[in-house]
This record gives C-alpha cells, sequence and structure tokens, in this order.
C-alpha cells in the first residue's frame, strides 16, 4: 500500500468537517491528522479526488457558474493534487 500525504488549512478542515460529517471516506482521511498534515493510501485518494470533482459540480448555480462551495471545494481539491504529485 502507499501511503500519499497531503495538507489542508484549517479553514478547509473546519469546512470538511462541517460539510461532510456524515461521509465516512471524508472523516476517516481527516481522523489521520497530524498538524494539519494527512495520510492516506493512494486507492482512497483517488476516490476522494473523484467525490471532490464530483461536489464541485454540484454546488454549481442555475448558470453552472462556481459559487462559494464550488471554489472551495475546487481549493481543496488543487490542493490535494499539488501537495501529493
Amino acid at each position: 500500500m502507499e501511503i500519499r500525504r497531503f495538507e489542508l488549512n484549517q479553514e478547509q478542515i473546519d469546512f470538511l468537517k462541517k460539510e461532510y460529517s456524515e461521509n465516512d471516506l471524508v472523516q476517516k482521511i481527516l481522523e489521520t491528522e497530524k498538524d494539519k498534515v494527512f495520510e492516506i493510501d493512494v486507492d482512497a485518494k483517488i476516490d476522494f479526488m473523484d467525490f471532490i470533482e464530483d461536489e464541485s459540480i454540484y454546488w454549481m448555480d442555475e448558470d453552472y457558474e462556481a459559487t462559494q462551495k464550488t471554489i472551495m471545494l475546487e481549493s481543496i481539491r488543487d490542493d490535494i493534487y499539488y501537495q501529493t504529485n
């Protein structure tokens, strides 16, 4: 199993804890936090990245323009990508 590490800022962590409190995958990843650094296996990373991408599209407004939630999710996705690739 290959482990990847990534970082999130406190605002992103708080957002995930609040908005995804019922999502087992997100909560499992958040439980690995050590000073805003997270460790996940590669398979979870792929699933999580797909999930973030789907959610960012879901939160677009009726004209398919980015909302604040879309921007936040895309920021999280980009942070994860840049920290783990």
